[in-house]
């Protein structure tokens, strides 16, 4: 399945909350895609990465902790059941609806950075063509993720959410056995003057479905998968009144956090299940049901009360 019929995108449009293209014909959207495509694309990216959080809630709070890839199933599970996922669903759910609004685009492989080495494909993203121009496009990054879409210009240099900056390079990695490869190495300056991290690097080569689900098995129940190893859910947060991103608030683990700009708040610590399961609803505006509930209930990351030291019985 290549797109969306036109009402999955006007439920889509509806629960991004984008309500003016709710009920329009494909054909006038589409016009207002091509009139601004850029634009377009850099708002709905914004919006989705608002609404839609970035998770690994399926992997602990699910009776089978499996998901799919296919599209259906993604738009079942993010918009009709009003779900997060990780970079292969929300990427992969994004090409479809850019595919549906008449972008020209192809998904690929990417390697994370984990402490200065670089892992295996394990990352998915977008490069999608407008005016003859690629630009780099990610709505499954998490908090350190390129909020708008970004060229393929080696020395890109951008804003993600102030004062983090952004950088593009084509260059060679540390791990590369013959120094003439390159590929394009993402990576991130959280402070003026700070170090510039690499968080994950891609290639120009398209990856089929099939890739994805040989990178997915991995990534969704190798015991050392971050993703299995952690209870997480982020969103953007976007400034009153406009599109445009100015934080993000995270849940990892047992506390919820948020970051405007250069301010960091923690909100609340979580001590039990019923703690974090409220947190969801009330800040994700996810709300689970009882046999997701009980899914996670034996794993290591459930939340247990820990009773302090010299506070318990003899």
């Amino acid at each position: 399945m290549n797109a969306f019929t036109q009402e999955q995108m006007w439920l889509y449009f509806k629960h991004i909350g984008l309500p003016e293209y709710v009920g329009l014909p494909a054909e006038e959207t589409q016009e207002r895609v091509k009139a601004d495509p850029l634009g377009f694309l850099t708002r709905l990216m914004h919006r989705q990465l608002a609404r839609i959080p970035f998770d690994s809630l399926a992997l602990h709070y699910s009776p089978t902790r499996t998901l799919s890839l296919h599209p259906m199933a993604l738009f079942n599970k993010l918009i009709v059941r009003g779900r997060g996922g990780y970079c292969m669903e929300l990427n992969g759910f994004f090409a479809t609806a850019l595919r549906t609004l008449g972008y020209t685009l192809f998904s690929v492989g990417g390697r994370v950075n984990g402490g200065g080495v670089w892992g295996g494909w394990n990352h998915m993203l977008n490069i999608v063509t407008i005016d003859g121009t690629c630009y780099a496009v990610d709505v499954g990054f998490g908090s350190h993720g390129p909020p708008n879409p970004n060229p393929l210009k080696d020395g890109y240099e951008f804003t993600t959410i102030a004062p983090a900056r952004g950088k593009l390079e084509y260059r060679a990695l540390a791990q590369h056995s013959d120094p003439s490869q390159r590929a394009w190495v993402y990576s991130v300056q959280e402070w003026p003057n700070a170090a510039w991290e690499d968080k994950y690097a891609f290639v120009e080569i398209e990856f089929f479905p099939a890739d994805f689900q040989v990178m997915n098995m991995p990534v969704m129940t190798a015991p050392q998968s971050f993703f299995v190893q952690n209870v997480m859910c982020m969103k953007f947060l976007l400034r009153e009144g406009t599109d445009e991103p100015e934080g993000v608030l995270i849940l990892h683990r047992d506390y919820v956090k948020r970051r405007i700009g250069g301010n960091v708040e923690i909100l609340q610590t979580l001590h039990t299940e019923e703690d974090r399961v409220k947190v969801l609803e009330d800040m994700f505006s996810i709300k689970l049901e009882e046999d997701e509930k009980a899914g996670i209930r034996g794993l290591a990351s459930e939340l247990r009360w820990k009773i302090p030291q010299g506070k318990g019985h003899a």
